[in-house]
């Protein structure tokens, strides 16, 4: 009788002794892709675009990016205004990501460019700060303390 009941303790053991609230890392919580939408026009012409920002986190602490242009209402890509790589790290709520590759549009008064016409930017070592929600469903940008920011662009989980 006694061998019979050991399999049962062991079963009720287990199930029970298994923790539920075990903590799941930032990294594991915050991966994914975060986008961000805004219309406007950056030329001369009478027109107004989607301007889409996209930013892909992945659990092993490295970060991409890409922001182009859409006609509204169309998810075909017209063009590119940037997009980087890099690392990020997240320390209480704050999201800092440090740029490796960075390229950006060396043209003003326009849209979009074609991905490959984007220049690299010299500048290494460039930070950027995020605070995110508490379900990491949202990433808000903070403003640096020597910058003047007319809005602060808040990028949206999408999965």
């Amino acid at each position: 009788m006694k061998t019979k009941l050991l399999p049962l303790f062991a079963l009720f053991f287990i199930l029970f002794s298994c923790n539920d609230d075990d903590e799941i890392s930032p990294n594991a919580k915050i991966e994914g892709k975060y986008r961000y939408n805004s219309e406007g026009n950056m030329s001369w012409i009478d027109k107004t675009f989607n301007f889409v920002d996209v930013m892909e986190f992945k659990s092993d602490g490295t970060v991409t990016g890409e922001s182009y242009t859409t006609d509204l209402g169309s998810d075909t890509i017209l063009g590119y205004r940037g997009y980087f790589s890099g690392s990020y790290t997240i320390i209480e709520g704050k999201v800092t990501i440090t740029y490796s590759k960075s390229y950006h549009m060396g043209v003003e008064d326009v849209n979009y460019i074609p991905k490959e016409e984007l220049i690299q930017s010299q500048e290494e070592g460039y930070t950027s700060d995020y605070v995110n929600s508490e379900d990491y469903s949202q990433l808000s940008f903070i403003c640096p303390s020597n910058a003047y920011c007319t809005f602060l662009p808040v990028y949206v989980k999408v999965n």
